[in-house]
């Protein structure tokens, strides 16, 4: 089996303006999967009434997905990758890119080597 890393996380004291735009948050989620060496295949979301909303990117390796509750300055990630570059870098990434804190679930290696 080859390796994955399944990443669970929150991404806390986000700013809401950057939480509410889908744009933002499509075009975070393919700089993070870029720079992870991840090939991207599709990016499908969906804005929710009030407020919220839901984005996945599909890579070639897996996926990575956010749903986030302005209400609570939190984004909720999941990432899956059988890439050879550390998720958490990823994370880090889009805490800084949302003006937030990230927070590791959990951080699980699948898996080869």
């Amino acid at each position: 089996m080859a390796r994955i890393q399944v990443l669970i996380g929150l991404l806390t004291h986000c700013s809401v303006e950057k939480m509410e735009d889908f744009m933002f948050i499509e075009g975070v989620l393919r700089k993070a999967a870029k720079m992870m060496d991840l090939t991207l295949l599709e990016t499908v979301s969906h804005k929710f009434s009030p407020q919220g909303m839901t984005a996945f990117v599909l890579l070639a390796e897996s996926h990575i997905a956010v749903h986030t509750y302005p209400e609570e300055n939190t984004i909720f990630v999941e990432m899956a990758s059988c890439g050879r570059r550390d998720a958490k870098m990823a994370l880090e990434f889009m805490a800084d890119m949302l003006e937030g804190k990230e927070e590791i679930i959990m951080d699980k290696i699948i898996g080869g080597a």
